[in-house]
Formats: C-alpha cells, structure tokens, sequence
C-alpha cells in the first residue's frame, strides 16, 4: 500500500516547486512529478489529479506559459515574484513547524 503521509502537503508547495522546477528548465507534467519524487528521494510524488490542475491554473493566471507543442512549460517574470511570495509563505510555516516540535 502506498504510504498516503505526504497527502497532506499543502497544494501551496506543490506550487512553489512547480514555479522551481520551470524557472530552472522547460517541463511538461510527467516531467514535473519524475523531478519532484526525485528530489524529494521517492518521499513524494505528486499525483496527476493534483498537478494539472495546479499547471492550470498556473498559467491561466500567467505564471507560467506553453513553450512548445509538447506542453512543456516555463516560468513568467510574473510566476518568479509568485514563487518568491510563496517561498517567503513556506518559511514563515516551517518555523512555526519548527518551535512546535521543539516542544515536543
């Protein structure tokens, strides 16, 4: 069975590592979810029903846009400010992740 722990990420980190992964290099979504279980050493991997419509939404909104026919994607000036509000956003949450399991 499927180790189900990492269903619980907030869809706001999958975001931040898609706005990652395509300011560093054009990728379609296979490619986003092979980069992530990768460097994240197999510990997650998003499923398709919670990255395309991530992408979707992504460049609807112009943070992303098509580069080829093979729907590979790459980062807007705009989705690199949004990368950097959200990453300001995960750090602020993993310290407060931090004090809670020091008290524990």
């Amino acid at each position: 069975m499927k180790d189900r722990r990492t269903a619980h990420i907030p869809k706001g980190y999958l975001e931040l590592f898609v706005l990652k992964l395509l300011s560093q290099y054009p990728a379609n979504g296979v490619e986003l979810i092979d980069s992530i279980r990768k460097a994240t050493k197999e510990k997650w991997s998003p499923s398709p029903g919670s990255l395309y419509p991530i992408l979707r939404k992504l460049e609807s909104e112009g943070f992303i846009y098509r580069v080829d026919e093979s729907n590979r994607f790459v980062t807007t000036e705009k989705g690199l400010e949004r990368m950097k509000r959200l990453k300001e956003e995960a750090m602020l949450i993993q310290e407060i992740i931090n004090a809670v399991m020091k008290e524990m």
